[in-house]
């Protein structure tokens, strides 16, 4: 019967046909009006609470006030946290949402992935807060072997201090959640799964979830045998960028290697040896099995999937069947990547507020639950 559902929901939800050559490893670029150039004044925060910057209108060749994020700083659990807040737009109409948002990252990236996908909430009323995880972006770096282990529960106790240290740890008001990547986002699901009472709803994108995901190869290369990895270098080109449908521009990727780069100076090992300690203190296969084996038992916050099908590096058939056991429903973006929120943030945020504002009924997401599946899918 798993086997029907998940061929039926593959069916529905096709892996659509790759615009780029995995052998080559070339990546398409989403076509994309031109009518914004890339010279941008910095940022800056408003008495309102929001930030924004001046992006050049090609078009009009007028200087265009544009919606964004303040970098705000944190200190929680003897860590100094950085992170990116968005408020919402005081000039939308848009009612003001109850819930605030929180965005966790996976291992090696940093907040720099969710910026276009909290432009489009914060335009739909919603307050988002997206942390620099420990030992990433730039948020501390504690020396492996040291007090934080760079393990699950590190990363789960380091999260639940920032929240209280930013006043987001409510059960009068819990958040909602939003997840990618690797380790580091299992470690957010693992603390809502065993703390629901600050957690509302949960979005997983693209997150390794089950038996057929893997670690990409330039994670998997700190895991090779006699420690032949071992101080390899962080190569987040290669995981930025490599397992999206569509091309990131040099100043989109600038935002993810900068914390590995020469201008973060001594920071910069700081980085890698983080990185390294990280995958190494995280065996995969178990953290799946212990947030498939949290969400099964129920209980805690309803989770959607929303899925880029042409991910590079994760399969979509363990997604299906994780859905099926952890009785999740799920939506399937076509011709996006592993990153849904740089692919298509625009569609990715209307997933995610679809989600957040139903009342988390089937006929109201027309949703995918067990053999319940709708053509709208």
């Amino acid at each position: 019967a798993m086997a029907a559902s998940i061929a039926s929901a593959a069916a529905i939800c096709p892996r659509a046909t790759p615009l780029a050559s995995r052998a080559s490893g070339s990546v398409a670029r989403r076509a994309v009006p031109a009518r914004r150039a890339s010279v941008v004044v910095p940022r800056a925060a408003s008495t309102d609470g929001a930030a924004y910057e001046e992006v050049f209108d090609g078009i009009t060749g007028q200087m265009v006030k544009t919606l964004t994020q303040s970098v705000e700083t944190a200190s929680a659990g003897g860590l100094e946290w950085s992170y990116r807040r968005g408020a919402p737009d005081p000039d939308s109409d848009a009612t003001i949402k109850p819930n605030k948002v929180l965005m966790v990252h996976g291992a090696g990236l940093n907040a720099h992935t969710y910026r276009e996908v909290m432009k489009e909430m914060q335009e739909s009323g919603y307050e988002c807060i997206a942390p620099d995880m420990p030992g990433h972006g730039r948020t501390s770096k504690p020396a492996p072997g040291g007090a934080f282990k760079y393990d699950a529960a590190a990363y789960s106790n380091a999260l639940e201090q920032f929240m209280g240290a930013v006043g987001i740890a409510d059960i009068a008001n819990p958040v909602d959640l939003v997840v990618s990547g690797y380790i580091t986002s299992q470690a957010a699901l693992l603390l809502a799964a065993s703390k629901p009472a600050l957690f509302r709803r949960v979005v997983i994108l693209n997150t390794p979830l089950a038996n057929g995901h893997k670690l990409p190869d330039s994670l998997a290369v700190y895991t090779r045998p006699f420690g032949m990895g071992k101080g390899a270098a962080a190569d987040v080109y290669k995981l930025a960028y490599f397992g999206n449908e569509f091309a990131l521009t040099a100043e989109v990727m600038e935002g993810y290697e900068a914390p590995y780069g020469a201008a973060a100076g001594g920071d910069a090992e700081a980085a890698r040896a983080a990185l390294e300690a990280t995958v190494m203190a995280n065996d995969l296969k178990g953290l799946m099995e212990m947030v498939q084996k949290a969400f099964q038992d129920g209980g805690g916050p309803k989770v959607r999937l929303v899925w880029g099908m042409t991910d590079k590096f994760l399969d979509e058939a363990p997604m299906f069947k994780w859905a099926e056991i952890c009785r999740s429903a799920f939506d399937c973006m076509r011709k996006v990547g592993h990153m849904p929120q740089e692919d298509y943030p625009s569609e990715a945020a209307l997933n995610i507020k679809k989600f957040f504002e139903s009342e988390g009924k089937l006929s109201a997401l027309k949703s995918v639950r067990l053999n319940r599946i709708t053509k709208d899918d």
